[in-house]
């Protein structure tokens, strides 16, 4: 059951939200397509790169920071190289390739993650 939200613009999406060090290393690896959207929430905007090792489905990567959309990366399917934007960021969210394009998603756009208790007492002790 999906009670995590990722809102983009007018735009929502069920999504599941890496809160543990290794649920941020897993993230989609190994998900096949179409894969399911995934948040990855981080409690300090930094400088930020994904990669795809083990990733066969080819993702948009979104940063944003402080609600807005910094960033928006094509993720390639099993490489190595990372992608971000040089701007920082405290919310990376992962589409299936081809959701931002088609929803016209761009830079600036405003960007929303609404938790489940749940998800929202996992971040608090995980202090992500």
């Amino acid at each position: 059951m999906w009670t995590d939200k990722v809102y983009i613009g007018d735009h929502a999406f069920d999504t599941l939200v890496a809160v543990t060090m290794d649920e941020h290393i897993q993230g989609l690896m190994y998900k096949s397509w179409p894969p399911p959207v995934m948040a990855f929430p981080y409690k300090l905007a930094e400088r930020r790169s994904f990669w795809m090792k083990n990733t066969p489905s080819p993702l948009d990567i979104i940063f944003a920071r402080a609600g807005r959309i910094v960033g928006i990366f094509k993720g390639e399917p099993l490489t190595t190289r990372c992608v971000g934007p040089e701007e920082l960021s405290d919310l990376v969210v992962e589409l299936p390739y081809g959701i931002a394009e088609k929803l016209q998603i761009s830079i600036g756009d405003d960007i929303r993650v609404c938790y489940s208790v749940g998800t929202a007492v996992k971040i608090m002790k995980n202090g992500r």
